[in-house]
């Protein structure tokens, strides 16, 4: 907000300004002629009347006038001879026709001659005297109010955005954070442009794609569940007949299919479940310590790779036992398959999170590709077979268990040489 005010602020007073210059550069709305004219007409009116006191009372009585004028008028008085080679011979000419001459009607420098016309008189604005002093002061004054009032009404202008353009993000955040019901306000005083219209046209062509998305992986998870128990029945009835010993290897394969293809219906609707917005998790206080170290023993028999953990400090924090499981188990999995020898889960709680590292020893995540991973069937392997496992929902379950617990999930450079995912929960 402050440096949109700045640049908002200069922008403007710069704008102001060059518009100004070049108004008075073209003459655009100028009264420099009206000017000129009034200003020609008041010192023809003075030469005309010092002239007339001039032939009543005298030359010498004539510019003693003159001086108390120019002295109440808080000008200056300067007098030369006719024949003074100070005055140019222009100003000279122009005396010699109308007895005055105009250089600047805006500083009030004139040349004129009255009475025996022997003395050429020059005037001009007394800028050391007090009251011109005080008449510069009030127009350095006037502007400053003129940059205060583009001030405030720029603040003002600005704060008016500023609301409307926080409560526009509120909508965008809430968007992004899966809340695909959220709009933005369309009043009179809430809009910012066409931009809330927009944003909700375009909210709601998302969200249909989503909804629809959502609908057919469901349904697809759903439908797929038929045939598989009709193929499985079949499996076990040619299991309990008689089979040839050459069919048994492809009866095996066509066990290791069904139950991979099996995994990953049950992963696709586990997937789909934790994405329904209505989908909440019910937390209770837990020991997280504990709660690694049961798991770590469990996991062991998994792998020969060692799985270490280093717990700084107990934490008890508001968790879903099941679904927090869930989710360590899957990176867990992830780690020890690309380990070389050893994954290690370290715990660190601070006063506002806690902080989970998950790091191995293997090799690094490319920084491209650390954000994609937690999308779903994408594997960091492109190249791997159903032998090695996964199916690339396991990354994305994990980032949605995260995110209900209103924590994150991330992944950096571990110490040991491979990747670290790193979790933190709110306490």
């Amino acid at each position: 907000m402050k440096r949109l005010f700045l640049l908002s602020y200069g922008t403007i007073l710069v704008t102001f300004f060059i518009a100004m210059i070049a108004m008075d550069q073209f003459e655009l709305f100028s009264t420099d002629k009206l000017e000129d004219i009034a200003f020609g007409n008041e010192i023809s009116a003075t030469a005309g009347l010092l002239t007339e006191i001039a032939e009543n009372q005298g030359q010498a009585q004539a510019e003693r006038s003159f001086k108390m004028f120019a002295d109440k008028m808080h000008l200056t008085l300067d007098i030369y001879e006719s024949s003074s080679s100070e005055i140019s011979d222009e100003i000279k000419a122009s005396l010699s026709e109308r007895d005055f001459f105009i250089e600047d009607s805006e500083e009030d420098i004139a040349y004129l001659r009255f009475g025996d016309k022997q003395k050429i008189y020059l005037i001009a604005d007394d800028m050391s005297s007090p009251f011109m002093q005080q008449i510069r002061n009030k127009e350095w004054l006037i502007l400053v109010e003129i940059c205060t009032a583009l001030a405030i009404i720029t603040f003002i202008v600005l704060f008016l955005l500023a609301r409307r353009l926080r409560r526009l993000e509120k909508t965008y955040i809430a968007f992004a954070d899966g809340d695909f019901t959220a709009r933005a306000s369309t009043k009179m005083f809430h809009n910012v442009g066409k931009l809330n219209n927009t944003f909700n046209i375009m909210a709601d062509r998302i969200s249909q794609l989503i909804s629809s998305n959502r609908n057919l992986t469901n349904a697809v998870a759903h439908e797929f569940r038929t045939p598989i128990f009709r193929i499985q029945c079949n499996l076990d009835m040619l299991d309990d007949s008689k089979v040839r010993p050459d069919q048994m290897p492809h009866l095996e394969g066509i066990q290791s299919d069904l139950n991979e293809l099996n995994s990953m219906v049950e992963e696709l609707l586990r997937f789909s479940k934790l994405e329904r917005l209505d989908t909440s998790l019910v937390l209770e206080p837990t020991d997280i310590g504990s709660l690694l170290e049961k798991q770590l023993n469990h996991l062991q028999f998994e792998t020969e790779i060692r799985l270490t953990l280093d717990i700084r400090d107990n934490c008890i924090a508001p968790v879903s036992i099941r679904a927090l499981q869930r989710a360590l188990g899957n990176v867990i999995r992830n780690g020890y398959k690309y380990a070389d020898s050893e994954v290690r889960i370290s715990l660190q709680p601070s006063p506002e999170e806690l902080h989970i590292a998950i790091e191995n020893d293997g090799p690094p995540i490319p920084v491209k590709e650390r954000e994609t991973i937690f999308d779903p069937f994408v594997r960091l392997d492109k190249s791997r077979d159903r032998q090695s496992g996964g199916h690339g929902l396991g990354l994305a379950i994990t980032k949605q268990i995260i995110k209900q617990h209103k924590g994150s999930i991330y992944i950096t450079d571990s110490k040991m040489g491979g990747a670290c995912f790193n979790i933190k929960l709110p306490l």
